[in-house]
Formats: C-alpha cells, structure tokens, sequence
C-alpha cells in the first residue's frame, strides 16, 4: 500500500546523484531499506536521527523515515523527498506522523517494494539535462512520417547532438529497416515488451542497435 500527502519531486542533483538517507533504529526495517537500496543499486547513510548540522538532512536527495523514527524527525527542516516508511496496515496515526514530518508519501512494506525500488533507484541513477523531443506524426500511411523522423535524427546526430530515434508506430516495421539496420545488435520493442520491473536508463541505450550514431 502507497499513499501520497503531497507530490513534488526530490531536490534537483544535477549529473552528481547523491545518496539516499535512512533514518530509522528498527534493525527489520533497516534490513528492508538496506535489501530494496541494493535492488536499485544505491549505497545509503544510515542514521538514527537527524544527522549531526542536518547536512545529510537537507543534501540527501531521498530521505526514508521509519515509522518508529518520526517523532526524532519531527523538527528538522522541512524539505521534499521524504517518504514515511511503515508496516502496521491498520495503524490510522501513520498519516498524522507523515503530516507532522512533512513527508511526501507514506508507504507499507512489502506491498509498496516496487515503488520505492523505482524511486531509490531514479536518485541512484541520477538526473540529466533535459531533452529536446519531437514527435512525428503522419496524417495517414504513406505520408512520409517516417521518413522526415529518420532525416531529422541522422541530421541531429551529425551535428554532434546525442540522438535517440524511437518508433511509436505499433504498426509500423521498424525505423531500423528504413536506415538499413535491421540486422544489427541490439533489442527491439518486442524484447521490451513482455520485461517487467524497472530498466534504467544506462542500460536501456545500452541494449539498443547503434545505427548511423544513432
């Protein structure tokens, strides 16, 4: 179970992901953190308390508070990225203590794992700079769609800009066939789409065919 107080995303760390805080003394609990934290290929601090100057408090870009830790939470400063983590499903006073910390979410282990794998590990990976996207789309077959987005990209890349080409056509045959790649390494859509869980980005360009610097 997962429930949102407020949503706003963590504090911005640029192309340097900072490591994601712990604040708990439940030893099950933190055995949880420490399990899902390795899942999602984090490294956190782990902290009693608020860290001595509250340094780690305010830099760290996900903090998860354990329940039995709210009340030596209450007054830091109060910041985004912070997640209420519990196991008592019928325990109504979690969501008087997440309002009290100013968490972001409240969240039950086990049912919300996978949330919050996904969460540790979009900090772990880090956030980079924002992208250009265009999207083409042809009034009916035979337009040229897929044309001019094949031009545009292999223009972009030339130019030295980093350049990904993704065809959103269920239909169609694949922008690789258009650029003469079709036998190159690499996986395509239907390899992606029976997965499950969560691809990181770094490993998602690495999976692709290469083509034209594309």
């Amino acid at each position: 179970m997962t429930g949102t107080v407020t949503h706003d995303p963590p504090p911005g760390t640029g192309d340097r992901p900072d490591r994601p805080l712990i604040v708990t003394e439940d030893a099950e609990l933190l055995d949880d953190l420490l399990r899902l934290c390795a899942a999602a290929g984090a490294t956190p601090e782990v902290h009693h308390g608020v860290p001595d100057h509250g340094d780690g408090w305010e830099t760290a870009p996900l903090v998860l508070v354990g329940d039995d830790a709210a009340r030596r939470v209450g007054a830091a400063p109060r910041r985004r990225g912070v997640v209420l983590v519990g196991r008592d499903q019928d325990d109504p006073g979690v969501w008087r203590r997440a309002v009290e910390i100013g968490a972001d979410h409240v969240l039950m282990l086990p049912d919300g794992e996978q949330w919050l794998v996904d969460r540790i590990a979009d900090v772990a990976e880090g956030v980079g700079r924002p992208a250009l996207t265009v999207g083409v789309i042809g009034g009916r077959g035979g337009a040229g769609a897929s044309t001019l987005a094949c031009a545009l990209a292999v223009t972009s890349a030339r130019e030295g800009l980093r350049t990904l080409l993704v065809d959103a056509d269920p239909l169609g045959g694949g922008l690789d066939v258009l650029l003469g790649g079709e036998s190159a390494d690499g996986l395509r859509w239907p390899a992606f789409a029976a997965s499950r869980g969560r691809v990181g980005g770094g490993a998602l360009e690495e999976s692709l065919p290469e083509l034209h610097s594309l």
